[in-house]
């Protein structure tokens, strides 16, 4: 179970307390009311020495035990302070505030033995002095946020001069969209390229049953839409709608709760997003087994349910038991898929499939393609465009060259080809099939192979099915027409739409060039096998 107490840069000191001394604090804690109401309308009793519970879609661990006891004397107004952050604030918020105070409790409990009554202009600048101003997580921002609040509330516990301190330097906000901007291959947006990886690799990993279904939907939700981890969490069957219209035709629609809105809670509104029909579908079909498995709940279940094993801390909102929590999510997120994840040609490693990674794909991608900071806000739920500058920010220079890079043969290290060389046609699996031969209709007019499988998957072939598992390409196919097409159409496209509309078939390209190699080297040795004879 993933704990939020206390997880950041540096440990801190586990500095345990006497049991008197723990008495005596518990004692000071009666001071506090038997119940805080938080802004959700969930109820904990903020005397407890550990708040730990599940506020809709966010852990909330806060252990003031963990703290170091030269900062006890400071606890019961910390207390009060997050206890107003708690009503006021996102459960996020107060956690963060309580970690600035952690750290700063770290620095304290460094420089001396005796417990401390106030936080003084001297515990500020060792804190400066540690972090700096120009740090880039922005360390000394969350602790001004934290100790002015405290200020503002009239509470004992920091000195004046600490607060002018605070007040007087300029500090560093923490830096949002670097990745972003260098397209950070580890942390940053996918190229075009990695993103054909992966779908050719999701889609055969669902078919053969290597990935769980609620994965393979929640990775092609985030491919299409781009929210946020939370928001997903928040999903519920309900919110995926399905229309017939007067003509009959069906349409998908779903509507994804908006995250970090002021003055509202995770879902009180909610952002439309139509879907292909082809993908509302299968999610259609997929939502409706979710319901089987929840008769009680039908369409209130969570959209993707978590295993009973996590659902362990209390929920305090009832209307989201069996959801997940977020960090859980994530970390189950990446654990599903780190099995099929494909090699980056930019790190030549398993990709990094963090699931923020595909929000920074879908703003990048709107940003090649041209649209402002307010369309892209639009597209990624913003209530401003504050948050978006990065993504039209992204350096060409760096742009340009990946598109170099990838533009090369990659096959050696894509698998992008994934099925079988056939020496005769009469080999192919359904070869009394005539519906199972692959014609390039287009360019040689020619079989390029056949089709393993009878399921009619309306791709199209034959680009679709050169990064197909069940594609058995033809030894003597005329692969290289339909390479020389497809490379003459990049060169142009690259011209005239750019890097990435001239990526659209990259992967098809590695994979035919993969087709091409084997060929090779299968007629090579039959050459030379003839010869020996």
């Amino acid at each position: 179970m993933i704990q939020n107490n206390l997880k950041f840069d540096d440990e801190l000191p586990r500095v345990s307390s006497s049991s008197q001394e723990k008495d005596e604090w518990r004692d000071i804690s009666e001071e506090l009311p038997p119940i805080l109401i938080l802004r959700s309308g969930g109820r904990i009793n903020p005397r407890d020495i550990h708040w730990s519970f599940i506020d809709g879609v966010t852990p909330v661990s806060i252990n003031f035990a963990s703290l170091p006891f030269q900062v006890e004397p400071l606890i019961i107004n910390l207390k009060r302070v997050l206890i107003d952050a708690l009503e006021r604030n996102s459960p996020s918020y107060a956690i963060n505030l309580f970690r600035s105070f952690a750290r700063l409790a770290s620095l304290i409990a460094e420089v001396t033995k005796d417990p401390i009554h106030e936080i003084s202009q001297w515990h500020i600048s060792n804190f400066i002095g540690k972090y700096s101003l120009n740090d880039p997580l922005g360390r000394v921002g969350q602790l001004s946020a934290l100790i002015t609040r405290w200020s503002k509330m009239d509470y004992p516990g920091v000195t004046e001069d600490a607060v002018k301190l605070l007040s007087k330097v300029k500090k560093k906000g923490n830096v949002k969209g670097e990745a972003v901007r260098t397209l950070d291959p580890v942390d940053g947006p996918f190229t075009e390229y990695e993103l054909q990886q992966l779908i050719s690799e999701l889609n055969n990993a669902y078919a053969t049953r290597q990935l769980e279904e609620q994965f393979y939907y929640l990775v092609w939700l985030a491919i299409l839409t781009g929210q946020r981890v939370s928001q997903y969490c928040a999903l519920k069957v309900k919110d995926l709608i399905r229309t017939v219209d007067d003509q009959g035709d069906v349409s998908y629609e779903i509507l994804i709760p908006k995250a970090k809105q002021r003055d509202e809670l995770i879902r009180d509104s909610f952002l439309s997003r139509p879907l292909t029909i082809q993908f509302g579908e299968k999610l259609w079909s997929y939502s409706q087994r979710v319901i089987s498995q929840n008769p009680t709940l039908k369409s209130e279940a969570a959209l993707f349910p978590s295993p009973v094993e996590y659902r362990v801390r209390e929920q305090l909102n009832p209307q989201f038991n069996g959801h997940w929590n977020s960090p859980d999510l994530s970390r189950a997120f990446r654990e599903a898929l780190a099995d099929i994840a494909p090699i980056s040609p930019r790190t030549m490693e398993p990709m990094n499939l963090a699931i923020g990674r595909f929000r920074d794909t879908l703003g990048t991608r709107a940003a090649q393609e041209g649209f402002g900071e307010l369309v892209i806000a639009e597209i990624l739920g913003h209530s401003d465009t504050q948050n978006v500058g990065a993504y039209v920010a992204v350096i060409p220079e760096i742009a340009n060259r990946l598109d170099e890079q990838i533009g090369g043969d990659l096959a050696p290290i894509a698998r992008a080809f994934l099925g079988a060389i056939l020496i005769r046609p009469e080999d192919a699996t359904r070869a009394e099939d005539p519906s199972s031969t692959i014609i390039d209709y287009r360019h040689s007019r020619g079989g390029v192979g056949s089709c393993g499988t009878k399921y009619d998957c309306k791709f199209r072939a034959p680009l679709a099915c050169y990064t197909c598992f069940n594609f058995e390409a033809w030894l003597d196919g005329p692969h290289e027409q339909l390479l020389d097409h497809l490379v003459q159409e990049r060169e142009r496209l690259l011209t005239t739409s750019g890097p990435r509309v001239a990526a659209i078939n990259d992967l098809t390209i590695s994979a035919i060039r993969s087709v091409i190699r084997e060929c090779n080297l299968i007629k090579s040795g039959i050459t030379k096998s003839d010869s020996d004879e």
